[in-house]
């Protein structure tokens, strides 16, 4: 290899834009990153495809399956229906043979508990599942999106139970929707999924409470394995997954079956991958057979009172290998999918009762008076406005991280009545101040 010829370490791609972040590495800094505005650059190249089973319905994919218009009323979504000669796309991460299967009969009960996250406004389609009479879980970005300058709307977003093919399915959109403040009802790993090294795939799961009890009819349990019990299931082949695929049986649910999960795939080693991800504790490398739309899916496992939630699909992590030479590509490899990624229930199980008893606050004064208690003590920099945003959020977490609490970061009004307890000088009502320990924006 000539001088001017190198190679880069590390990278990731924005499938859907096409943009390219790749990352030389040197043995001082591991991971530096830089821009280049080209669609496909990188070198070996690491890559989490976040959104690639959360289907998005946009003329950029190309695909003219995907052009049939939906809905944006509460009603089921219409799907687009699949060629009956075969599937409309090629399955995101199949491993070998199509593993995929119709749920068999003694799991017909996940019908009524594994539902699709339809946001109307967007035209996105992923899995949720309820974990509660009137709480789901799904994938982060899910319900935020994977752009931070392209948000996804909330009070868009529809759970639908039952499948398609339902006279009445069950669903519900998000607590809080009417009055546009369903962020308050949600608790997620993170709202800006990070989709360069360290990727964020550990922190890409998300918990909302639903307008109504669309899960009324039963929901999963969560466990929380060990390493060792989650070798152990795997061992003895009781992990699945089950799943929407907008490439399998016109929206049926698909049922993956000998769902292999390791540390170490594709020939690379934990110490190697570990090293991509923030909060690596957190996530689960596994096979099951996916396509689009099958981000937010549980993966399973047998349990003596029947199937628990070990983890929460979210991606597919993926390699290639690239020659640089003057900044430009002159040789590249396929794209190589190593394993899909899910979060480890451990991350967010004990957060689910959490947010089932929360008592939100819900008036635009008792959250002013909230914002300013924190700001008394050093945990807000933003106005006192009474909306409820990622700087809110942010230092209640604070707060709740200084007083050994469970972080959530839910605006509650035990929070603000522990506050009221605590804090004996009185809260100016002027936005920019408190009084007591003077505090200026």
């Amino acid at each position: 290899m000539s001088k001017n010829q190198k190679k880069c370490p590390t990278a990731f791609r924005d499938d859907l834009s096409g943009q390219a972040l790749t990352f030389c590495a040197t043995k001082k800094s591991p991971i530096s990153p830089r821009l280049l505005p080209r669609p496909h650059l990188s070198s070996p190249a690491i890559y989490f495809i976040a959104m690639i089973p959360c289907l998005l319905f946009f003329p950029i994919l190309a695909l003219p399956s995907l052009a049939t218009p939906m809905t944006t009323s509460l009603h089921a979504p219409v799907m687009p229906e699949t060629d009956a000669a075969g599937p409309a796309i090629t399955p995101v991460a199949v491993f070998g043979k199509d593993q995929r299967r119709a749920l068999p009969r003694s799991l017909k009960q996940l019908a009524s508990q594994v539902g699709l996250l339809h946001n109307s406004r967007t035209n996105t389609l992923c899995t949720a599942f309820c974990v509660g009479p009137d709480i789901i879980a799904t994938a982060s970005h899910c319900l935020f999106g994977r752009y931070k300058k392209r948000r996804l709307h909330l009070s868009s977003v529809v759970f639908k139970l039952s499948g398609r093919k339902a006279a009445s399915p069950a669903q519900s959109r998000l607590a809080g929707h009417a009055s546009r403040q369903a962020r308050r009802y949600v608790i997620a790993g993170t709202s800006s999924l990070n989709r360069k090294p360290p990727i964020g795939a550990a922190r890409d799961w998300a918990l909302a409470r639903l307008a109504r009890p669309a899960c009324k009819n039963g929901w999963l349990t969560t466990a929380n394995l060990s390493d060792e019990a989650m070798q152990r299931a795997n061992s003895n082949n009781k992990l699945f997954q089950v799943a929407f695929h907008m490439d399998y049986r016109n929206w049926e649910l698909a049922f993956s079956r000998s769902c292999p999960v390791s540390k170490n795939f594709g020939g690379l080693s934990w110490t190697a991958i570990r090293k991509h991800f923030s909060s690596p504790r957190s996530l689960i490398l596994h096979r099951c057979d996916t396509g689009e739309a099958s981000s937010g899916s549980p993966l399973l496992m047998e349990g003596e009172n029947g199937p628990v939630v070990v983890g929460i699909n979210v991606g597919t992590y993926q390699q290639r290998e690239v020659t640089i030479k003057n900044g430009r590509i002159i040789r590249h490899t396929k794209y190589r999918t190593i394993a899909n990624t899910a979060v480890s229930s451990a991350a967010f199980f004990k957060k689910i009762s959490i947010l089932g008893k929360a008592r939100i606050i819900q008036d635009r004064a008792r959250l002013k008076q909230l914002q300013k208690v924190l700001k008394l003590r050093g945990l807000y920099l933003g106005k006192i406005d009474g909306v409820y945003g990622s700087r809110t959020e942010q230092a209640i977490k604070a707060h709740e991280r200084r007083a050994g609490l469970p972080v959530t970061g839910l605006a509650t009004v035990s929070i603000l009545a522990t506050f009221d307890k605590t804090t004996p000088a009185a809260i100016s009502t002027s936005e920019g101040k408190a009084t007591g320990n003077r505090v200026r924006n």
